[in-house]
C-alpha cells in the first residue's frame, strides 16, 4: 500500500460561515485514517481563498495506485462536505492532485 496526500480545489456556490467551516474540518478529520491535521501543523486540510470562493482540500489515503488513491479522496471529500452541509452543487470538486507519495510495504 501506498499513502497519498491529494490536493482537490474546489468552488462554493453557497455562503461559506465559520460554523459550516469548522463542520467541514470536522468531517474532514473523521476520515482521515492517519488522524493528520489532529495537530494543524501537521496538514492543513481546508484552504479558503477569502477574496473568492474557491478552496483547496488535502487529504491523506493509503491506496494500491494514484487512480484508488484519487478516486477515494473524491470520495472522502464529497461525504464530508455534505455532512457540513454543501450538498449538490454547492460545493463543486475539481480534478484531484496528487502532492505526495510515500511507499509502505505491507505489513502480515
Amino acid at each position: 500500500m501506498t499513502h497519498f496526500v491529494i490536493s482537490l480545489p474546489g468552488t462554493f456556490k453557497q455562503e461559506v460561515t465559520e460554523a459550516a467551516e469548522a463542520q467541514l474540518l470536522s468531517a474532514l478529520q473523521g476520515y482521515d485514517q492517519q488522524e493528520v491535521g489532529a495537530d494543524p501543523q501537521d496538514l492543513d486540510m481546508l484552504t479558503l481563498n477569502y477574496g473568492g470562493p474557491t478552496f483547496t482540500l488535502r487529504l491523506e489515503v493509503t491506496a494500491e495506485d494514484s487512480r484508488g488513491a484519487e478516486r477515494e479522496a473524491l470520495a472522502r471529500a464529497s461525504r464530508a462536505l455534505a455532512a457540513a452541509g454543501f450538498d449538490g452543487d454547492a460545493a463543486l470538486l475539481g480534478q484531484p492532485v496528487i502532492t505526495s507519495i510515500d511507499s509502505v510495504a505491507d505489513q502480515d
